[in-house]
């Protein structure tokens, strides 16, 4: 089969591997669709290659967001069979810890491993997967949704999931990346107001058309005055950062009412706040949201499939596995929606 390796300096490699076969507990999927996430593509792709030399991420083929059809089945699987329609939750555990026994295998302290990072991930043909890792899809949901809700899709779902997004709420998104836009679509469904800042233009219109009712450059526009001129100068009643960026964690405090609820979900860079004026005195909820549990994968599908909703609406690149190259190329531009690897 064929299997992309991000080599780090912008370069991916496809190459040859073994078909897999399931071993006991496994099954082999065969891919459908496999998402590009910003995560690889800062940690995997853009890195200079000598920063990554001689760790385990070297060399396994890449892809943490993959879904696909059950090709084959090992000794001792249940629950599924050839030609069920799957997503892959794409992190493996110890299966025995608190954690693992609750769906968090995110949080395994024994044998944590991400498919795409240090387990053959999705860029393939095939991929060799535990039989407790496979969700299935639902027939109304497409492969590239299915591929969406493995990570970026789940990861916004979650944050809004621990703090109630409801329709009460005016709903701030930060950032309109693949998560933010999903954060703009989910939040949308449950009831609320979507106000999505970003500063790159096509990136606002998709969140228009993902539900947002208002959306604000935030070169152009005092963010935060502009969010309170909009909610009678109290302030939105929950937000989220979705991009990592120190100014826009700091916007999505202050933007908020008292008593307003705060997710922090995008990764990197160090913020200084203060504590007192911005969170304290205003009695807000502050709460670090970080992937999502096994659990929440298989509530998000139900989820959009009682509400009609597509994630593949914000896949705006489709490529060949061939093509994978120009794919990352693509996406590095910083000016996409989603961008997706898809087979016949």
């Amino acid at each position: 089969m064929r299997g992309a390796v991000l080599l780090g300096d912008r370069k991916v490699e496809i190459r040859e591997f073994p078909d897999p076969e399931p071993g006991t507990n496994q099954v082999v999927v065969r891919m459908k669709a496999s998402g590009l996430c910003g995560s690889e593509l800062h940690a995997l792709y853009q890195v200079e290659s000598e920063l990554r030399r001689g760790t385990r991420t070297w060399g396994y083929i890449g892809g943490h967001e993959p879904a696909g059809v059950v090709e084959k089945i090992g000794p001792g699987v249940e629950g599924l069979k050839e030609g069920d329609r799957v997503v892959i939750y794409h992190i493996q555990g110890c299966g025995y810890c608190k954690y693992c026994r609750s769906g968090w295998m995110l949080h395994c302290p024994n044998a944590k491993r991400s498919y795409g990072w240090d387990i053959n991930g999705g860029h393939a043909d095939f991929i060799l997967v535990n039989k407790e890792n496979c969700v299935p899809l639902p027939e109304e949901l497409s492969f590239a949704d299915g591929a969406c809700c493995a990570c970026c899709t789940g990861t916004a779902y979650q944050a809004l999931r621990r703090i109630g997004v409801s329709g009460r709420d005016r709903f701030v998104a930060f950032g309109l990346g693949p998560v933010g836009l999903s954060g703009v679509m989910l939040a949308k469904a449950m009831g609320a107001e979507v106000i999505g800042v970003d500063p790159i233009a096509e990136r606002r219109e998709l969140a228009k058309r993902l539900g947002a009712s208002i959306v604000l450059d935030p070169t152009q526009v005092d963010v935060v005055a502009t969010v309170r001129e909009l909610t009678d100068q109290e302030g939105a009643e929950a937000a989220a950062d979705f991009s990592g960026n120190p100014q826009a964690r700091n916007q999505a405090l202050d933007c908020v009412r008292i008593w307003g609820r705060v997710a922090f979900v995008g990764e990197g860079n160090l913020t200084t706040i203060n504590p007192s004026p911005q969170m304290l005195h205003k009695q807000l909820t502050v709460v670090g949201s970080w992937v999502f549990g096994l659990w929440e994968l298989k509530e998000l599908l139900d989820f959009l499939v009682r509400h009609k909703l597509h994630p593949d609406q914000m896949v705006t690149h489709r490529f060949p596995l061939e093509e994978i190259s120009k794919a990352f190329q693509v996406f590095d531009e910083g000016r996409t929606g989603k961008v997706m690897i898809e087979w016949q």
